[in-house]
């Protein structure tokens, strides 16, 4: 029988080397995963203030304002960066938060017959810690951006994304879905697969579909409309 994580901290660690672990713990203390959350917060928090600090304020705006077509005015009035850094912080404040709670439900409503006896606030717990390597993908978007040479706007700067590598304009129509599309979507799934066999009796064939079907339906959906329009 897997042995589970002792506690929160040994939780995060296992979370990356030995993730059974960590989800055999989340089963019976699914209140540890607010832990894993709150450093999501704290990491966005450190990366965009290191990132301002870093950047050329007067340079980032004058890209802004042409990238966006701004009037002077309305730049001078919301290109500040403060406005800028609350606003990319809680960006993936609530842009994280929002996907963790949809998954967390897609998997209750997945699972709800084969493991009736975890609720929805299990399967948050699990999404929090599922969406933990964002973390990792702060620290690697915090290192290129100390060794890069160059200007890098906020919407490339984030390696979180796939748009941290393609680098899209901001007025290109498939920025938006660039920029939603995780770079790390394949430990995303390798991690939901793992506590779909951890708590329930689905075969791994049925783990990876539950794990990797809304993501293949919304982003497929998204490009469809996004190539039609």
């Amino acid at each position: 029988m897997m042995q589970a994580s002792a506690n929160p901290l040994f939780a995060l660690r296992d979370i990356v080397l030995r993730p059974s672990a960590c989800f055999a713990a989340l089963s019976q203390r699914p209140v540890w995963g607010w832990l894993a959350y709150l450093l999501m917060c704290l990491s966005a928090i450190a990366f965009w203030s290191a990132y301002f600090d870093h950047t050329n304020l007067a340079a980032l705006q004058q890209a802004l304002t042409q990238q966006l077509s701004m009037p002077p005015a309305d730049a001078e009035k919301w290109l500040q960066r403060e406005t800028l850094l609350a606003s990319e912080v809680l960006g993936d404040w609530f842009g994280r938060a929002a996907v963790i709670f949809a998954l967390a439900l897609w998997f209750r409503l997945a699972t709800k017959q084969e493991a009736p006896n975890f609720g929805y606030r299990h399967w948050l717990a699990a999404s929090c810690f599922i969406f933990l390597p964002a973390v990792v993908g702060d620290l690697a978007s915090y290192t290129n951006m100390t060794l890069s040479s160059g200007f890098i706007l906020p919407a490339h700067a984030d390696l979180n994304s796939l748009n941290g590598l393609l680098k899209l304009p901001l007025a290109s129509s498939w920025s938006a879905w660039a920029a939603s599309l995780p770079l790390l979507l394949p430990w995303y799934w390798v991690l939901s697969i793992t506590v779909i066999g951890t708590w329930t009796p689905l075969n791994h064939g049925k783990a990876i579909v539950v794990a990797t079907l809304p993501w293949v339906a919304v982003f497929a959906s998204w490009a469809i409309v996004i190539a039609l329009s």
